[in-house]
């Protein structure tokens, strides 16, 4: 299945997607892979309260979306596909999904991460999960907003 934008950001579905991303890609639908939002109702109502009318809104948990992902007879060529971590990346390349390319557009501070960029705070195991993804083949490019400046993650992550 072809997708527009896969992004890592642990914000999910916010202003920076909504009016920064869907706007300047002309994005028709967004699909946010979450289990613990998928199974928590009033998350998914706030989630899908940021969606303005017209956008198409999916929220999965990982076992439907790498069934999504892995049916190649559907286009989602104008959606962008959320999560918040490159964890659930991993679980879902463990679950037979591909992936070229990913960007990554905000993991925040939180206790136990370091500063690599102004939107970009890592754990050592979020470190160790983006490199057994790119093990496996997949590209991280680090752009918060689309008019920033890309960065490949392997510039800025330690080896």
């Amino acid at each position: 299945m072809k997708i527009q934008l896969y992004r890592i950001d642990d914000r999910l579905i916010h202003g920076q997607v909504v009016i920064g991303w869907v706007s300047v890609l002309h994005s028709d639908k967004i699909i946010l892979c979450d289990d613990e939002v998928e199974a928590n109702d009033w998350e998914k109502e706030l989630y899908l309260s940021c969606v303005p009318d017209g956008l198409k809104t999916l929220i999965l948990d990982e076992k439907h979306a790498a069934e999504l992902l892995n049916n190649s007879s559907g286009d989602d060529s104008k959606a962008i596909f959320l999560v918040k971590g490159p964890e659930v990346i991993e679980h879902l390349l463990d679950k037979g999904v591909s992936f070229h390319t990913v960007n990554v557009g905000g993991i925040h501070y939180k206790e136990g991460r370091r500063n690599f960029l102004p939107y970009l705070y890592l754990s050592d195991e979020e470190i160790a999960s983006f490199h057994r993804c790119m093990k496996k083949g997949v590209r991280f490019e680090c752009l918060d907003v689309p008019t920033g400046h890309k960065v490949d993650i392997r510039e800025v992550i330690p080896t």
